[in-house]
């Protein structure tokens, strides 16, 4: 590998903005992060820069490189008028809330870094103020989600509620290729073994599903933020997966063939393979939840609805499945089910030394997933099938323990037939087979 002279020119020679949306990986975040910054550089601060966005930006960076300590004190006095707003009753239409004063800054700063301007960031952080106001919120309940379910409008807006719920998945995860989803089976009736499909091609054909005499679909894995380093597998229903292959039959009818392995699955509407923007997804759900009645007036509470639009979908999860029973220890369940939300564990180390795969991960899932189902009698046939399983588990731990407890009354009951082996003394090995003291007898 070598490095031109031409190429050392380019990096040097890239515009502030340029360098900005290098800093951001994650397309939902840029999106979030670029609106804000040309809220701030267009309208809170219009009367200090001038022309265009991308002329503000840069502004910004040159004042910040000959004259940190204004563009310390424009941030400042910034803080300052933001922290005013936070003292006003909460119902005045200039309310700002405190918890939104580190948004504001995040854009500027990533602007600023990438550029390599240092201001003193301790001294305008601690000038935010504090958070007090957090509002009680909490997630959707399942009867929340069934009646969302009865407004759907066509099958995209079904699998977006059916994976949202199933899979406890942030919004930014909806951006997903076919060749993320792959199906799970259980092969060899209920006892057997689970096993991965082929990557999802919108038909759930796949490949490698160990196609065989006794194989069921019992749940289905996402690639979650694919390619990064906070890549991790969620997982779907059953339900959520038929789903969306009813959702693929739309897809293709629209674009004229068969999703290919790299293509979106949530695509803009029209006939082009073009992938959908994470907040247009969200809109469908708002519109769907107004719909079903979820999103009044009343169940406002002061600027903010109780319930989030796509994290109560996460909240619904998180609970119900820390409400699940396990067959793992309640420590090792408990992070298994952290993983499945993108989370680390319960400490940082975990990752690194409760090593778990996809299948183990799967096998947790199973366990929830009644609770993720939507469709009552779909619910009903997951419930009786794990009741099931847990009394087959238990007749199979049962059975064991009377093999093991017959062996060593067999070889205990020989033993002193024969005679006691040297060194053992007659009462101990009495003792051994349950007979009481010679004295008490």
């Amino acid at each position: 590998m070598k490095i031109t002279k031409d190429e050392l020119a380019g990096t040097t020679e890239a515009s502030p903005m340029e360098l900005f949306r290098q800093g951001i990986r994650a397309e939902e975040t840029l999106c979030k992060y670029t609106g804000t910054l040309k809220r701030m550089l267009c309208g809170v601060l219009e009367d200090i820069l001038e022309g265009t966005f991308e002329q503000r930006a840069a502004q910004l960076v040159r004042e910040g490189k000959a004259n940190p300590e204004k563009v310390r004190d424009i941030l400042l006095l910034i803080s300052k008028k933001q922290r005013e707003r936070t003292c006003l009753p909460r119902d005045d239409p200039d309310y700002f809330n405190p918890s939104s004063m580190r948004n504001y800054f995040k854009p500027i700063k990533k602007l600023l870094d990438m550029n390599d301007v240092n201001l003193s960031w301790k001294r305008i952080y601690a000038t935010f103020p504090e958070i007090d106001n957090v509002a009680e919120s909490h997630g959707w309940t399942k009867e929340e989600i069934r009646t969302m379910l009865r407004f759907c409008d066509g099958p995209i807006e079904r699998a977006i509620i059916l994976i949202a719920a199933s899979s406890g998945m942030r919004l930014g995860g909806f951006d997903l290729k076919w060749d993320h989803i792959r199906p799970i089976y259980r092969v060899g009736g209920r006892s057997g073994r689970l096993s991965l499909g082929g990557t999802g091609n919108g038909h759930g054909t796949g490949n490698g599903n160990g196609n065989g005499g006794d194989t069921e679909l019992v749940c289905a894995t996402l690639s979650v933020y694919s390619g990064t380093s906070s890549a991790y597998p969620a997982f779907i229903t059953p339900e959520a997966y038929a789903a969306l292959q009813d959702y693929a039959q739309i897809w293709e009818q629209e674009v004229g063939r068969a999703p290919e392995p790299d293509d979106p699955v949530f695509k803009r509407v029209g006939g082009a393979a073009a992938g959908a923007v994470t907040p247009a997804l969200k809109r469908r759900i708002d519109r769907i939840a107004k719909k079903a009645g979820l999103r009044d007036a009343t169940r406002k509470k002061e600027r903010r609805f109780d319930v989030p639009i796509m994290n109560g979908f996460r909240r619904f999860w998180n609970k119900a499945c820390k409400e699940a029973s396990s067959r793992d220890s309640p420590l090792a369940s408990l992070i298994k089910k952290e993983y499945m939300m993108g989370h680390a564990g319960l400490v940082s180390l975990d990752r690194n030394y409760f090593k778990t795969r996809t299948l183990e991960l799967a096998e947790e899932y199973l366990q929830v997933m009644p609770a993720l189902t939507m469709d009552e009698s779909e619910e009903l046939r997951q419930v009786n099938r794990a009741q099931d399983e847990m009394m087959r588990r238990l007749r199979d731990e049962k059975d064991a323990r009377i093999l093991h407890l017959e062996e060593l009354i067999k070889e205990m009951m020989r033993r002193y037939k024969t005679g006691w082996e040297p060194g053992i003394k007659r009462a101990e090995l009495d003792h051994q087979v349950g007979l009481p003291d010679p004295a008490l007898r």
